[in-house]
């Protein structure tokens, strides 16, 4: 399955968000999506959403129309919808308003249709919410006219008496991008705590970019490996600049080990202390400022067990996490070969 599909049909809140659009426009509402950004994978969005609508309400046509720059929304729509003799029976705004013009017309297509108007790039949103919300006005909720969907970027609108409002960031969250990345990964032959890792590292680097985040995903297992020849690739191929990518990797790296990583250590020194607790509640404790042994941190553990001379074979492991626990805690992040390691022997602890 395309990683888009999954976003927009397997996603609980995205293919929730599409769903209240397409019930709305079924109703016979005129509506407005509202993003800051952008909509990842738009155009699938919108395909998605005229499909199910032109399969719920056949009797109705779809349109798409991207407007750029300046259009006057009046006389884009009259052009689009009204022959040119219908045209001609209008008599300009002494009259009425071409608003009212189309909604009276009796030859015009506009009643039996569903528009869908893109106003990413337009430059009088405001006219096009203005027209919509007139339209509409002259109808009454049984009354059968032409449905309005706007598409607006970067907007406060918030909608009217007749525009419902959705906006794309109120439905939409981080969880919802990590969600992505963990469905990409389900069919990985690895631990749910690998696959944490790796959505982690993902969503990190591609901050609010939810297509970004889900190509690198794709990557799988190759991405911590290979982090910084894979984040440039899908970075240049979608337009981002690369310019400070090694600090985003490194950021990346850190937020996903202190998400992931440091509470498998921390699990992994609550059990070491539960499994070898007969020797070490043996030692006094007071240069550890700790009342009990399980009080101590993974670099006292290893001090105790060192400077005693106990526990001599677990003393190369218990190394490892402590320089891993040690380099988190001074914002560094863990190679990605100790990663594995780590996770692998903490997880699995005493019985590795």
């Amino acid at each position: 399955m395309r990683i888009e599909e999954i976003w927009w049909k397997n996603l609980t809140n995205p293919s929730g968000f599409a769903k209240k659009i397409i019930c709305s426009v079924l109703e016979g509402r005129s509506s407005a999506v509202i993003y800051e950004n952008d909509i990842p994978w738009k155009e699938d969005f919108i395909q998605n959403i005229l499909f199910e609508v032109e399969r719920e309400s056949p009797s109705m046509k779809t349109n798409i129309h991207r407007i750029s720059g300046y259009v006057e929304p009046d006389e884009y729509i009259m052009q689009k919808y009204c022959n040119r003799e219908e045209r001609s029976l209008y008599w300009g705004p002494r009259d009425h308003s071409k608003a009212k013009f189309l909604s009276k017309s009796s030859k015009s297509t506009l009643k039996k249709s569903n528009v869908v108007i893109d106003l990413t790039n337009a430059e009088n949103r405001d006219e096009w919410t203005g027209f919509v919300e007139e339209y509409t006005s002259y109808f009454s909720d049984e009354e059968e006219h032409g449905v309005f969907l706007l598409l607006m970027k970067d907007t406060e609108f918030s909608g009217t008496d007749n525009i419902r409002c959705f906006n794309y960031s109120r439905y939409i969250h981080d969880f919802d991008v990590f969600m992505l990345c963990m469905t990409i990964l389900s069919s990985q032959n690895c631990s749910i705590q690998r696959k944490k890792y790796i959505s982690e590292i993902a969503v990190s680097l591609a901050e609010d970019n939810v297509v970004v985040a889900g190509e690198l995903a794709e990557y799988k297992g190759s991405l911590p490996v290979n982090v910084s020849r894979i984040a440039e690739k899908v970075f240049r191929e979608n337009g981002l600049s690369c310019d400070d990518i090694a600090v985003k990797i490194k950021n990346a790296l850190w937020e996903a080990q202190v998400k992931i990583l440091f509470p498998i250590i921390e699990q992994f020194r609550s059990r070491f202390i539960e499994t070898n607790y007969d020797k070490l509640r043996k030692y006094k404790l007071d240069s550890y400022k700790a009342s009990n042994v399980f009080e101590l941190e993974v670099g006292q553990l290893y001090h105790l067990c060192y400077s005693q001379g106990i526990l001599k074979k677990e003393l190369g492991f218990l190394e490892k996490v402590r320089n891993a626990r040690n380099s988190l805690a001074h914002l560094e992040f863990v190679p990605n070969s100790d990663v594995d390691i780590l996770m692998s022997k903490c997880l699995s602890y005493p019985n590795e």
